[in-house]
């Protein structure tokens, strides 16, 4: 393993293809100036044996096709280490996705207005009727089924991105009829 680690660490050491690792890191628009930018760049220098290891061919052979695989993978795995990060700093909870309908719902004079105990059985009917699908997809899965987004995609057969938009729509048709008509602005 040590020869094979030597070997990756000549081979990125040699010439400019310590390079890659810079274009990936620009690649996912991270800059030198930014917190974190070093930390990213050690993590990809650290990755590297393990893409060397893992090329299907002998990189010192084919150096230009190595370089372009090892570069798209340092992209991947410091990607995909970007958005762990970016998720844990983010203030909501895991599964914590109806903050938004919550927010709305348990202001006072919402609450006042509503006059219900149940405001799930509420927010179903608001919108049973004049919803669209996606909007009472949503809506059924966080707050009966219980689901994430990503488990409501995995049901629907659509992506993260489809949920999210039924999301923010219903959001906005509960803002517009919840909210009282004053303080609308």
């Amino acid at each position: 393993m040590t020869t094979d680690t030597a070997a990756a660490y000549r081979f990125l050491y040699t010439g400019d293809h310590e390079t890659i690792i810079y274009a990936a890191l620009k690649k996912l628009h991270l800059r030198p100036n930014q917190e974190g930018y070093e930390d990213y760049l050690q993590e990809g220098r650290l990755y590297f044996p393990q893409i060397y290891a893992s090329f299907p061919e002998d990189p010192e052979a084919k150096p230009h096709q190595f370089l372009a695989y090892a570069q798209q993978a340092l992209t991947w795995e410091l990607g995909n280490q970007l958005r762990n990060h970016r998720r844990r700093e983010l203030p909501l909870e895991t599964g914590d996705h109806t903050a938004l309908i919550e927010e709305t719902v348990s202001d006072e004079d919402v609450l006042s207005t509503i006059g219900l105990n149940d405001f799930r059985t509420y927010l179903i009917q608001l919108i049973g009727g004049a919803g669209n699908t996606g909007e009472w997809r949503f809506l059924v899965g966080t707050l009966v089924d219980q689901l994430t987004p990503a488990e409501i995609a995995t049901k629907y057969g659509v992506n993260r991105t489809t949920v999210f938009r039924w999301r923010r729509s219903l959001s906005r048709r509960l803002l517009r009829t919840l909210t009282p008509p004053e303080k609308l602005f």
